[in-house]
């Protein structure tokens, strides 16, 4: 049995930053999904796309170049220059060839690139977990390469827990650490008052739409209160 290797759980920002997909099928169309919903500027290199894919390069979402990988991609030695492309962010090897996956995983190593293997996560110098988005709330799970089927599995009891209610209520306690944020200059005051914002219990009142957005007035008396009990 090998071992286990000892992830590092990051959060990427990609907005604006160009990221490669080689290959044109289903796996490609995952990563595209979520590199897009992350802001980045996407090359596919593939001599053929799905449906989806062909879609998203006719709108201008994905730069496709219509042909199979050559040696020097990842750099933009070769085809890449056409999307003026010098370096790439981060590198999906996603093609139903292991060979080819293999070649671009051992070239964007090289050249220090991050690098994800569809079918070889031994390969990959980074892989996506299973994720669950509600609003700024993100949350992942990997089983480590035992498989996909037992990683849904779990994905899908982290939706029931973490149901639609919490994307309000973290969009919520958001706006009020901005405003404690803007309004108390105190470090220690400060964290003292994001404490008690995180001790608020309007979780069920969202639950039962009994939830009101607080506007600034309410705002504005909430803090002044609470900075009275802990000064």
């Amino acid at each position: 049995m090998s071992d286990i290797i000892p992830y590092v759980p990051v959060m990427l920002d990609c907005r604006n930053q160009h990221c490669l997909i080689v290959g044109g099928g289903k796996v490609a169309e995952r990563k595209a999904r979520n590199l897009l919903r992350g802001g980045a500027i996407i090359t596919v290199i593939s001599p053929k796309l799905s449906s989806e894919l062909q879609e998203l390069a006719r709108l201008d979402r994905i730069h496709w170049i219509a042909r199979h990988y050559e040696s020097g991609d990842v750099l933009g030695s070769t085809g890449a220059e056409r999307s003026g492309v010098k370096r790439y962010f981060l590198v999906h090897a996603a093609t139903i060839h292991a060979d080819v996956n293999r070649q671009v995983a051992d070239e964007a190593r090289c050249a220090g690139i991050p690098v994800n293997v569809a079918d070889h996560h031994e390969s990959s110098s980074f892989i996506n977990p299973m994720v669950i988005r509600r609003g700024r709330l993100i949350a992942s799970i990997t089983t480590s390469g035992a498989g996909p089927v037992v990683g849904r599995r779990l994905a899908g009891e982290l939706e029931q827990h973490f149901g639609q209610e919490y994307e309000t209520y973290i969009e919520f306690l958001y706006y009020l650490r901005h405003r404690i944020k803007q309004v108390v200059q105190d470090p220690a005051e400060r964290r003292r008052l994001l404490e008690r914002a995180s001790e608020l219990d309007i979780l069920e009142e969202i639950r039962q739409e009994r939830f009101c957005w607080w506007e600034e007035p309410r705002i504005e008396e909430w803090i002044a209160q609470h900075r009275g009990e802990i000064t």
